[in-house]
């Protein structure tokens, strides 16, 4: 059955970690480990079939494309992703830190990486990913495409859009959390990181919707369209789903 948020709901609302075919638990991370964290989940994260144009590797397993690229500082260098040939030991850092005691450990032979003893096929390694986008909030789908250069022209205009913004790295949102909810820092850094960012969401949803209101009811100011009510879903509808096509699709075309 496919992981899906739906599946994870129980554990997500109550940040417990998932248990996965009865020898893995994946633990939600929690802010004390963000840094780390984002810089290992790029391993999990990259557009294959978008950004190699090579059919070979379009055609290859997400795990195959880590032991591909892994010590390969050719192709790292060919599409400029800094880091790349060391993505799948990325992987196994980010398995270290999502579970507790873990032991993993590459094969002797190419593709054959091994956690707690089980050989983990394609279809695990992919179930692995889901959970750990899923439980940590991460925004991306392993399971769509999204052309190379749509997607840099859609980033550009969101770049554009957003440069006028304060530059606010994580330790700012961070104080403004502590400062917003009145709690301590270290509750914060205790809070997983999907929580994290779903206060962050939810109280600027609170404040302009507070701000609205406000301005409504003196008579002073009128809105052409409803206010959102702060409480609403924070799940936004994909304004580019159109543009994008499912990979499996994909791969059949291709041949």
């Amino acid at each position: 059955m496919k992981i899906t948020k739906e599946s994870l709901l129980p554990f997500l609302i109550y940040n417990k970690p998932f248990p996965y075919k009865e020898y893995i638990s994946l633990h939600p991370i929690t802010m004390n480990n963000i840094i780390s964290f984002q810089f290992l989940s790029k391993s999990i994260t990259v557009r294959k079939n978008s950004i190699f144009r090579e059919k070979k590797i379009i055609k290859m397993n997400y795990l195959d494309f880590l032991f591909y690229c892994f010590g390969n500082e050719e192709i790292e260098a060919e599409y400029k992703i800094t880091g790349l040939s060391q993505y799948l030991y990325y992987f196994i850092e980010l398995i270290r830190l999502c579970c507790y005691e873990v032991k993993i450990n590459i094969g002797e032979h190419f593709g054959e990486l091994y956690i707690n003893n089980i050989l983990i096929t394609p279809q695990i390694f992919d179930d692995l990913r889901r959970i750990i986008i899923i439980q940590n909030g991460i925004d991306f789908d392993i399971d769509e495409f999204l052309n190379y250069d749509t997607e840099q022209r859609l980033l550009k205009a969101q770049q554009d859009q957003n440069k006028d913004n304060d530059k606010s790295d994580i330790e700012d949102y961070i104080d403004s959390l502590v400062i917003a909810l009145n709690i301590t820092e270290e509750r914060v850094m205790n809070m997983t990181i999907r929580k994290f960012w779903r206060y962050i969401k939810r109280y600027q949803l609170h404040e302009g919707y507070t701000i609205a209101k406000t301005g409504e009811c003196s008579g002073m100011v009128s809105f052409k369209e409803p206010i959102k009510y702060w409480m609403i879903s924070l799940d936004e509808d994909d304004k580019y789903k159109d543009l994008k096509a499912d990979e499996e699709a994909l791969k059949s075309k291709i041949g």
